[in-house]
């Protein structure tokens, strides 16, 4: 089964009221609805209003029954739950009824893909379907939620359709989050980590995709990798699942080393400086050169540039900024810093030292499944 999807709960379109099994066990024993009324002291209208479901049969009653049938209570109790259960099913089925234009909102082709739903049809039940994989009432408190988040949804009250993608990519990495096992937080250790976690930008993606995670799970990060949506241009996410735990998240939107890193030392910046009770989901736009109205996004875009190319670097760096030609250049600077060379050349980039198109085989391609 695909990750983050959750197979699809029975739930039967009718549940007979409980009056119904009643009568047929009256009929069994051979007991008239005015000896049941007498055997239990309960009035025969009420008797026979139980059995045509126009009144509730209550915990009291169901252990009358229980004592003049025979028939547990239990029995009796969590018959009369399944049918007002039903009842408020199909009361909430019709109500939602006119907001199924709500799913034209999303990439339902992708929703289908990851087997969220299990198909694209504007109904009442795939309505039902993406409400219960958000968690949430109704699609008002689902948009509530997700204005309320730092970054991505404070533009305007009114949500973009790129945003209803980008929360489906964020739901992923939460529910995959919550079932990646981590130790409780711990500031000093992954501050402590930072060097491990900088020196695999050398290593093969095969490697660090295992190790990364792993190794923030020891220090109560939760590394979630999630492909990118169509329609969004996130890079990744930090949310606080717990006090305990943290999870950050991230894409391959821009398919690049040098991105992926600054991303995922953005979303530790993020994480080390920022507070818990915030989620954070940064884009293109806050990873690009230009300033900033959110001085949280600076300084954790500052944070991701000091951690990959540290102060004590600063001199020579200036010095290959003012001359990075020829590549070798660039090559030997990274080896030095001990990043990987792509990094070096997203760095000069990002500070008009490099043309935009000059260096990009040094980078290497991060393409996550």
């Amino acid at each position: 089964m695909t990750p983050g999807a959750d197979p699809i709960e029975y739930a039967p379109d009718s549940v007979p009221h409980p009056g119904e099994t009643l009568q047929e066990t009256l009929d069994e024993l051979g007991i008239p609805q005015a000896d049941l009324a007498r055997r239990t002291g309960l009035s025969t209208k009420h008797i026979n209003q139980v059995i045509k479901g126009t009144a509730p049969l209550s915990p009291d009653t169901a252990l009358l029954l229980e004592r003049t049938t025979g028939v547990p209570a239990t029995f009796w109790n969590a018959l009369e739950a399944a049918y007002r259960t039903q009842q408020a099913r199909e009361e909430e089925r019709q109500a939602l009824a006119p907001r199924v234009d709500w799913l034209s909102r999303f990439p339902l082709a992708e929703l289908v893909k990851l087997k969220i739903l299990p198909s694209r049809e504007k109904t009442a039940a795939n309505l039902l379907r993406l409400l219960d994989w958000f968690g949430v009432a109704d699609p008002d408190t689902a948009e509530d939620v997700w204005r309320s988040y730092r970054t991505a949804f404070r533009r305007s009250t009114v949500l973009e359709p790129n945003e209803y993608a980008t929360a489906t990519w964020l739901r992923l990495a939460e529910r995959r989050a919550r079932d990646l096992s981590t130790r409780p937080f711990n500031r000093s250790a992954l501050t402590a980590l930072l060097p491990q976690l900088r020196a695999l930008t050398l290593v093969e993606q095969d490697v660090w995709i295992e190790q990364l995670p792993r190794l923030c799970a020891e220090v109560g990060v939760a590394v979630i990798f999630v492909p990118a949506l169509p329609k969004t241009t996130v890079s990744g996410a930090t949310r606080w699942l717990t006090p305990d735990k943290v999870l950050v998240a991230l894409s391959d939107r821009f398919k690049k080393d040098d991105q992926f890193w600054f991303s995922f030392f953005h979303e530790l910046g993020h994480v080390l400086l920022h507070g818990k009770r915030l989620t954070f989901m940064d884009d293109s736009d806050n990873l690009s050169p230009k300033e900033h109205t959110d001085p949280d996004e600076d300084e954790a875009n500052r944070f991701a540039a000091d951690t990959l190319i540290p102060a004590a670097h600063s001199a020579a760096y200036q010095q290959l900024s003012s001359r990075p030609m020829p590549f070798s250049r660039i090559e030997a600077f990274a080896r030095t810093v001990g990043i990987a060379p792509g990094i070096v050349v997203g760095r000069l980039q990002h500070d008009h030292a490099l043309g935009w198109k000059y260096g990009n085989q040094l980078k290497r391609t991060v393409t996550l499944e």
